[in-house]
């Protein structure tokens, strides 16, 4: 047995049954990187769907609520303003309705002033009624027709009017303007 054996360690083929070590390893290898690859891949596919998170604690998400100030309308009478046309013929009917931000309320301690009291019952109360109006007509009586007419005419005027508005009376916070009537005569 011992000359089988000693045939054997030589590469002489025997009566012993001899493994070829080079298929072996080949399929050793071909395992391992078929294992290897095979739970890289589902690790990946579970990282990426979320299913197994990475970094130890969970990460809080912040979300941010953005709340809408309150608001209150002033609608203003109709305007009719002569336009800076040739032959001084061309005006607009104007109708305006602004959206006004509503100041913050007040803490427990503070108290109305003397002008932020509520009107009595049965009395509507146009703020800064004049003012408005002044700033309005100073604004639209420098455009033309042909400026309004065009496609972002009202556009313009809309900022135009804000702009001016808002550096007459600081202390009010346009929302939105909106034209309730706009009717252009040449």
């Amino acid at each position: 047995m011992a000359d089988a054996a000693e045939g054997a360690a030589q590469g002489n083929p025997g009566n012993s049954a001899s493994i070829p070590i080079l298929p072996l390893v080949m399929a050793v290898v071909v395992a391992v990187v078929v294992a290897v690859g095979g739970s890289g891949g589902a690790l990946y596919y579970l990282v990426q769907s979320g299913k197994l998170p990475l970094g130890g604690a969970p990460q809080k998400v912040q979300v941010i609520e953005k709340v809408a100030a309150k608001t209150h309308e002033i609608v203003l009478e109709p305007m009719l303003v002569n336009l800076p046309d040739e032959g001084g013929r061309a005006y607009l009917r104007i109708s305006m309705t602004l959206s006004v931000e509503d100041p913050p309320p007040l803490g427990k301690d503070e108290k109305p002033k003397e002008e932020e009291k509520p009107p009595e019952k049965g009395k509507v109360v146009i703020e800064h009624n004049a003012e408005i109006r002044d700033a309005a007509l100073g604004v639209i009586g420098s455009e033309t027709s042909e400026g309004l007419l065009a496609v972002d005419g009202k556009e313009k005027l809309k900022t135009k009017l804000k702009a001016a508005i808002s550096e007459r009376i600081p202390g009010l916070k346009i929302a939105d303007l909106f034209f309730t009537e706009f009717l252009v005569q040449r």
